[in-house]
């Protein structure tokens, strides 16, 4: 009978290691839910931020279930004087553990190549725990791009790795560059500057593929006077749009010399730009205003010439006519 019992208990152990112990349904996973890079396109030589921010979009999981059965082998026996026959018992317990589906994010890097650097803290360590349906709080990393470096689009890359060695990412980062500046347009401007007030109309085209901020037109030249006077503010304009400005100008005085010129002065991002100055040149001999009296003296200046010229002329006549007699 106690042989039976034992080879009953050694049949359990047999079935217990043939089945498995648990079935894990599901397992907890981190996502890289939204990426920006600051300014969205980077000219050369600009400073820019990457924010990344992370989450685990998991909003259940399955949780683990345990059955362990267990049987007994009773051989045929007296029991108070009665036979009994040989049977069997089994009996089985079914246990369930549901996960919290959370994770440890032990180590978040961005990873560059020239022409794009990262100049603040590359690496983020033992973050903390990231619950079902949690985001975490945006990590900003600090890129700078090379002088002269060409246009195109370059690609970073972001390593996450958490607790779980079966859930991490390598997702790519992709940072734009492109050096165009804003563009100054000449719309109107007068055939020549004088004492009298005259307008200039500049066109401002931003051909770039983000907005810029910060945006102003600045007059330059020592002999003219200018309104505004500074500075025409015009603040942001987005990518692809147009602002036109309208500037005052008059000559110090009626000999000036020179031309005036504009520049643009704006931001892309925290990187301060400006453009090469645009010169609007003119016709400056109809722009000089004639002194009081200067016609007389000129027509004087002119009558005189005449005279002489006759004068050598008629000398010359008679000369050749002496010379013949």
């Amino acid at each position: 009978m106690k042989m039976l019992k034992t080879l009953g208990i050694l049949a359990v152990l047999i079935i217990m290691a043939a089945a498995p112990a648990c079935a894990d349904t599901g397992k907890p996973s981190i996502a890289v839910s939204d990426v920006k890079v600051s300014p969205a396109a980077l000219m050369p030589g600009d400073t820019g931020t990457v924010t990344i921010t992370l989450s685990n979009p998991m909003k259940s999981l399955t949780g683990e279930s345990k059955t362990q059965t267990d049987t007994y082998s009773y051989g045929a026996g007296v029991s108070g004087g009665m036979a009994t026959p040989s049977h069997q018992s089994t009996t089985s317990i079914t246990s369930t553990s549901t996960p919290d589906g959370s994770l440890m994010l032990k180590e978040v890097m961005l990873i560059a190549d020239a022409p794009i650097h990262i100049t603040s803290r590359q690496q983020y360590l033992d973050l903390g725990r990231l619950g079902m349906g949690d985001t975490f709080q945006p990590l900003k990393f600090t890129i700078k791009v090379d002088d002269n470096a060409a246009d195109g689009i370059y690609q970073l890359t972001l390593k996450i790795r958490t607790n779980d060695d079966e859930v991490y990412q390598n997702c790519p980062v992709y940072v734009t560059v492109d050096s165009r500046p804003l563009k100054v347009v000449l719309n109107d401007a007068p055939q020549a500057f004088s004492t009298s007030r005259k307008t200039v109309v500049l066109d401002i085209v931003n051909l770039r593929p983000n907005a810029v901020d910060g945006v102003s037109v600045v007059p330059e030249g020592k002999d003219f006077v200018f309104k505004p006077i500074q500075e025409y503010s015009v603040g942001s304009i987005g990518a692809g749009e147009m602002y036109t400005v309208q500037f005052d100008v008059t000559a110090k005085n009626s000999s000036y010399s020179g031309n005036p010129s504009f520049k643009v002065v704006y931001k892309n991002g925290d990187n301060w730009h400006e453009t090469v100055p645009l010169v609007v040149f003119t016709d400056h001999s109809t722009a000089v205003a004639a002194p009081a009296g200067a016609g007389n003296d000129m027509l004087l200046y002119v009558l005189g010439i005449i005279v002489v010229a006759a004068a050598i002329l008629c000398g010359i006549y008679l000369y050749m006519k002496g010379r013949r007699k």
